[in-house]
């Protein structure tokens, strides 16, 4: 092969090197991008997914302070937000491991369809031992639904308006 040839030939190999570089990186910066976007997209989602978990929260732990709601019910929901609350870490959290102690016991009762399944004798008997449960409870329960409204304030989640309006205040 001769020089001229050699010459030829690593020109026409750099011709068509440097466009398909050119197109690889291209097609890196894309893949970056896309990736960089997912990233946002499900940091967006996580967020939400948070805000919501929190102002739900809220709304309960208010409903559990102005007695709106029962004890028993309102643990039960309140565990599931914690739950689901950064991954379960507030769980066990000192100020409102009472409505961990709640739901432990209560989850044992049997609900919506399951409970009107029951004879009436096994209803009445599950009603005394939720009703003694939320009596033995009822006042840490209260301090906790504090507690928690408290912790979502702080975390930058007040509540919209009063939960219930009552009309013969006009309001």
């Amino acid at each position: 092969m001769t020089a001229q040839t050699a010459g030829i030939l690593l020109a026409a190999a750099i011709a068509f090197l440097i466009p398909l570089a050119g197109y690889a990186l291209h097609l890196h910066l894309e893949a970056k991008r896309q990736m960089m976007l997912a990233r946002e997209s499900r940091a967006k989602e996580q967020q939400q997914a948070r805000d919501n978990i929190m102002e739900n929260l809220l709304v309960l732990v208010r409903a559990i302070e102005d007695r709106q709601v029962n004890l028993t019910e309102g643990c039960l929901r309140v565990r599931v937000f914690l739950d689901l609350l950064d991954e379960g870490k507030h769980v066990h959290h000192e100020a409102w491991a009472v409505i961990d102690q709640v739901h432990q016991k209560a989850r044992q009762f049997a609900t919506h369809a399951e409970r009107e399944a029951l004879p009436e004798a096994e209803r009445e008997k599950q009603d005394q031992q939720r009703r003694a449960l939320e009596e033995q409870f009822e006042a840490q329960v209260h301090q906790a639904a504090v507690a928690l409204r408290e912790f979502c304030e702080q975390q930058g989640y007040q509540a919209k308006s009063p939960l219930f309006v009552n009309a013969a205040d006009g309001k």
